[in-house]
């Protein structure tokens, strides 16, 4: 059977929901593509669904981004046949709203590695599809709601992501050096504004959360793809990447750096960092750890963002990554949901300027809907009503806060810490250049800088002459989004 995944964009950022997806269908006997909705015309999309005639499309859709596809899918069922099933993010956490959308047959919930394809396999062979375990489903006006099958216990056992269905989508994907791997899945920690924590109480008693592929298996992965596309830098992108069984890090290490031995960045959470695992990652190869530093406010990051960790472990843990040589890039949350947030963002600043990061990347809090910190947002005031969508949360706050001039100097300092972080001296200036209405402008500023640390320091260009007009054409797109 042929399936079409419909993706509303990359943003050079390879989409490993949809290619583990493809990998699965394509081992249970079905044809798959994935194109971008962004490269593709009105025409060309009618053209395409002729000549490929899917009996599935799946839209794999983040928050804010739903909306879009919502509309596309609208458009493209009122001139073709075909069931079309949203996944991904937004469709775990709002499943129940997605499938009440016109044109909307069915919503994959949490893991499709399994269901999915048995989904498909059910829906050729003419079998009852309705029941198919993750899946909500209209069934004439009546919706059924099937229950979570148990979580995949052997990440081996899984297919490798299809690569090259992604690639074929955004040939940029396939040029650009630094490709992303996942060693394990799932989160032992609770932070608030994280879907984790609401991602494993879906899955309560369905199987263990943290689930781990074996070194050889990554390693072998990493090999394949080096042998058939340009491979300068793994990413290696675990929510959790260090919390790994006895001895897993020491051997993934030596085999990584004799296989492999290409430059490797990771995410790392402080209360596992120290001299032992520092130089670990540093003998693999490991050229950049990004850490959470969230908020330098320890309260309010323990009482309201539940991260479970000190400053003082924090600064300890940056510091070890910095005297291992290793690049340390932090990240940060301004426009929390507490009385003062211009404040509590002005101590994460300070803390970032004391830690001294190689890039301090700062986000606006979203309270995405679902999460905790949703909840939390709306008991304490600071959220009325529906949560507006976002593409990004790079932008603008979607908090109320009493003082206008409040929601002003939170987007603002966000805009402007991580070229603060970097040049101290603007520090005594700070509330002044908050204080402006000049958010508009601080948001060019913001992605340029964004864009420099990641292409000029953290992920280096292959080639500036053919990529810089590429990553322009990024920034641009970027700084439209709402």
């Amino acid at each position: 059977m042929n399936v079409l995944f419909i993706l509303k964009e990359s943003i050079m950022k390879e989409r490993h929901g949809v290619m583990s997806l493809s990998a699965a269908l394509k081992e249970a006997g079905h044809r798959t593509w994935i194109i971008l909705a962004s490269r593709h015309t009105s025409e060309a999309l009618d053209i395409l669904m002729e000549e490929f005639a899917p009996a599935v499309v799946g839209y794999s859709v983040m928050t804010g981004e739903h909306e879009a596809m919502l509309a596309l899918n609208r458009a493209l069922k009122s001139r073709h046949d075909y069931l079309a099933v949203f996944g991904g993010p937004h469709a775990t956490f709002s499943g129940a709203e997605l499938i009440r959308e016109d044109g909307c047959d069915a919503v994959c919930v949490g893991e499709g590695d399994l269901s999915f394809p048995d989904f498909c396999d059910r829906l050729e062979a003419g079998e009852a599809w309705c029941e198919t375990d993750n899946f909500l489903v209209k069934r004439n006006e009546e919706i059924v709601q099937n229950p979570v099958r148990p979580l995949v216990q052997d990440l081996n056992t899984l297919p490798w992501p299809d690569r090259e269905a992604m690639y074929v989508a955004d040939p940029n994907l396939r040029n650009e050096g630094a490709k992303q791997f996942f060693t394990s899945r799932g989160c032992p920690y609770s932070c608030t504004y994280c879907f984790n924590k609401e991602y494993n109480r879906l899955y309560a008693k369905r199987g263990r959360i943290m689930r781990f592929r074996t070194p050889e298996d990554v390693v072998a992965e990493i090999e394949a793809a080096r042998e058939r596309y340009p491979l300068s830098k793994i990413i290696i992108d675990d929510d959790a990447f260090l919390p790994k069984p006895k001895g897993w890090l020491e051997h993934f290490s030596e085999i990584y750096r004799q296989r492999i031995g290409l430059p490797l960045d990771c995410n790392a959470r402080a209360n596992v960092i120290d001299d032992r695992v520092a130089g670990l990652l540093k003998e693999a190869g490991v050229t950049s750890i990004w850490l959470g530093i969230e908020t330098g406010n320890e309260e309010i990051a323990n009482r309201v963002l539940l991260r479970n960790l000190s400053s003082e472990q924090l600064f300890r843990a940056g510091t070890v990554i910095k005297k291992y040589g290793i690049r340390l890039v932090t990240y940060n949350l301004a426009g929390l949901p507490v009385p003062e947030p211009y404040r509590t963002d002005l101590v994460t600043l300070d803390f970032n300027i004391r830690l001294q990061p190689d890039f301090a990347l700062c986000s606006v809090l979203y309270p995405y809907p679902g999460t905790a910190i949703e909840r939390y947002s709306r008991r304490e005031g600071f959220l009325q009503g529906e949560v507006p969508f976002m593409e990004t949360n790079k932008r603008v706050s979607v908090l109320s806060y009493d003082d206008p001039m409040e929601k002003r100097r939170v987007e603002n300092i966000h805009k402007l810490m991580g070229i603060i972080v970097r040049f101290p001296f603007l520090r005594r200036w700070c509330d002044l250049l908050c204080n402006l209405p000049l958010t508009w402008l601080y948001a060019s500023v913001f992605y340029l800088w964004y864009g420099y640390n990641i292409k000029f320091k953290i992920y280096p260009f292959r080639s500036k002459r053919r990529e810089l007009a590429k990553y322009m054409g990024l920034w641009w797109g970027f700084s439209r989004k709402k």
